[in-house]
């Protein structure tokens, strides 16, 4: 009896300090993801727990996808998995940005010849040229609660953000740089715009709502597609500090608590943006190459596990998330 219970102790014993190296290789593991050369300081890898893939019950996601020839906007019910497609052009219409109250979407358009910005009405209909400029526009977003839009173009050779009023067709210029300055996104009080801007590689900027004070959120290159939350208070934006690939990360209006979102080092992430009640991230992702067909997935902000929207045959790129009534 004594020898076995010394037995029992023993084992315990073993049990117990496997446990506790496998726990310090996990934590020197992690550190290492963490604190690496690849990442800045006060980021942090957000892996998500080994938990099965979840997604919202309900919501309209509007993207672009390839169909005839063509690039084309298409919805898609997350409650019923219905696909329809909302534009039927003989142009590429990308990149759609839906309004605040999900009545609009906006989108870019070759089919006057160059790129312009126009906008239809949620279910296809109603579709209106919104800029006419003899040099591409492209980027759209919306601002003012709809009554203004924000949108990328090429003047002087520079690509720099303007704002167009919907009621007066007046346009201003937000950014007058040397460095190009692409990618718009503006809070819901239209206080503050994100935007990518190409110095020493692409980066996150951030700048109030007439264009002013003008700052870096992140730096070194490798930082594009900022997107941001519907309270005003993170930002969405695609990163390859951790991989040199392309990932969703978040941070804070101010640049601060960088966090990885998406888990795969064998995919690139792109594209975020934010659901209506700032829980979850839709974005476009692929693996092996950029060059592959691209399909549409869903995670919380939080992290955890992808989940497919699209199979990756469909190529489905450039998501925004329509307000839902139930806020989701």
């Amino acid at each position: 009896m004594a020898l076995l219970g010394q037995g029992k102790f023993a084992w315990k014993a073993i049990t117990a300090a496997v446990v506790l190296a496998v726990i310090v290789l996990g934590g020197f593991a992690i550190a290492g993801r963490l604190g690496g050369k690849d990442g800045p300081a006060n980021a942090t890898a957000l892996l998500g727990p080994a938990v099965p893939a979840e997604k919202p019950e309900k919501g309209i996601i509007v993207f672009q996808s390839r169909s005839d020839g063509f690039w084309q906007i298409f919805s898609l019910d997350l409650s019923s998995g219905a696909r329809k497609r909302l534009t039927r052009s003989q142009a590429d219409d990308i990149t759609p940005s839906v309004s605040q109250d999900g009545s609009w979407i906006l989108f870019q358009s070759s089919r006057s010849g160059s790129a312009d910005v126009w906008r239809m009405r949620a279910d296809g209909t109603g579709v209106e040229r919104m800029t006419e400029a003899e040099i591409d526009c492209f980027d759209p977003c919306w601002g003012g609660g709809g009554s203004f839009i924000l949108y990328s173009s090429r003047r002087s050779g520079r690509d720099n953000i303007f704002a167009l009023d919907l009621g007066t067709r007046r346009e201003r210029q937000l950014t007058d740089s040397f460095w190009s300055s692409i990618l718009p996104s503006i809070t819901v009080d239209d206080s503050a715009i994100v935007f990518a801007r190409s110095k020493l590689g692409w980066d996150v900027y951030r700048m109030d709502g007439d264009g002013s004070n003008v700052v870096a959120l992140t730096d070194k290159g490798g930082n594009c597609r900022p997107d941001w939350s519907p309270d005003g208070k993170r930002i969405a934006y695609v990163s390859d500090v951790a991989d040199g690939k392309g990932d969703v990360w978040t941070m804070d209006a101010d640049g601060g608590n960088k966090v990885r979102v998406t888990p795969g080092d064998d995919s690139f992430d792109y594209n975020p943006a934010w659901s209506p009640c700032g829980r979850w991230l839709v974005y476009e992702t692929t693996k092996g190459s950029k060059e592959n067909p691209w399909s549409l997935a869903v995670i919380p902000v939080n992290g955890g596990t992808p989940f497919l929207l699209t199979p990756p045959e469909a190529n489905d790129r450039f998501p925004d998330w329509a307000p839902a009534k139930d806020g989701q």
